[in-house]
């Protein structure tokens, strides 16, 4: 929900949250918000962000869609790209994945990721029938933690990331089961 301040009414806006597969005209707006550096702060988003990155992102992102090998969604807000949410790192065994995010720094605090993150648990537990949901973040990165802790994600553990990005950074590991979603999407609907 967004709040503004009109003279001296105050008028609430709430803001259109879908999540859609990605498509090649994404390519741009991803190229813009994992070129700048707030973002790639804190994600595995690499610093800086190659000039066909968005291009090269996108086709990848498509093209595990169509194989089921991950699921890309672009985070779309009030009809514009801003964002993806992915559900990939399957382990059909198990019935496990794992959900990762970023979004432009420019729609960062309202609620926006959050929103977008509900949709693909509703994806991941109805229809790939999921039974856990992982994530992490960086222990950096509270707003994060926030976004799964909205969505019910309980923290497991914490681990040290190492990656050519991040070198001994703390971070944090969380899952959701599908129990723990489906009660709490009964608990909202009463």
């Amino acid at each position: 929900m967004v709040r503004l301040v009109m003279g001296q009414r105050l008028i609430e806006k709430q803001i259109e949250i879908t999540i859609r597969p990605l498509r090649f005209s994404d390519a741009a707006a991803v190229q813009r918000y994992a070129s700048d550096e707030r973002v790639a702060r804190t994600t595995t988003i690499p610093r800086p962000y190659p000039e066909n990155g968005g291009e090269t992102f996108v086709r990848t992102g498509i093209r595990a869609h169509e194989n089921r090998e991950a699921f890309f969604f672009a985070i779309v807000a009030d009809g514009d790209m801003v964002g993806v949410v992915e559900l990939g790192a399957f382990n059909y065994e198990k019935r496990s994945a794992r959900c990762d995010y970023g979004i432009a720094s420019s729609h960062w605090g309202r609620g926006i990721t959050t929103r977008a993150v509900a949709l693909a648990l509703n994806y991941a537990f109805c229809e790939l029938g999921m039974d856990i949901v992982h994530s992490a973040c960086l222990k950096r990165n509270p707003a994060s933690a926030r976004v799964l802790e909205k969505n019910g994600f309980q923290e497991t553990e914490g681990f040290i990331y190492n990656s050519s990005k991040f070198e001994n950074e703390p971070a944090r590991r969380f899952q959701l089961t599908r129990q723990a979603w489906m009660a709490a999407q009964a608990e909202e609907s009463s």
